[in-house]
């Protein structure tokens, strides 16, 4: 990354949304056809070289399960694909209250590569996690542009990176 710097004194913030759900992530669909999960909507303003600490700590001021003292709070970054016109997703990382040195709790939205108009899905978890349980894979459902190598690869756009190949 470039290393954005924001001046937040001058700099306006621009609108997040962020879509809150307990104990799991929305499904991809939720998001198809310009449908939103509405009801679990939370717009917040923010600036590029916001923390998904920052972003958890907003949360936790207007979500209850997420002020519990266990809570777990779990990122993906929902994003249109504008090749396909399928929106896909990108787990982010993952913020918890009892575990102050998490290793994402420090990447910054610029860091994810989030752009404005994507969003954040949610997922909100209470208690510690289960026994045995690691860092799910999501490598199988990753779209072809987030692998590392292979696939058809298009032409050199001569700089010029269209939006749907972002992660490449």
């Amino acid at each position: 990354m470039n290393g954005l710097k924001v001046d937040r004194e001058k700099d306006c913030p621009f609108l997040l949304k962020v879509y809150t759900r307990n104990d799991g992530f929305h499904s991809i669909r939720d998001f198809s056809k310009g449908d939103v999960p509405t009801p679990d909507e939370l717009l917040l303003y923010t600036w590029h070289d916001a923390t998904l600490e920052e972003v958890a700590h907003l949360i936790e001021q207007v979500t209850p399960a997420a002020q519990q003292p266990d809570a777990r709070i779990a990122f993906r970054l929902i994003y249109l694909d504008t090749e396909t016109g399928l929106y896909h997703y990108r787990e982010l990382g993952r913020v918890a209250k009892i575990a102050k040195n998490s290793q994402d709790a420090d990447k910054t939205l610029e860091q994810c590569q989030f752009m404005i108009g994507d969003y954040l899905d949610v997922a909100i978890f209470d208690g510690p996690p289960p026994a045995n349980t690691r860092y799910r894979d999501e490598r199988a459902r990753v779209p072809p542009r987030f692998s590392a190598g292979g696939g058809n690869r298009r032409p050199s756009l001569g700089g010029m990176r269209s939006r749907g190949d972002r992660f490449r």
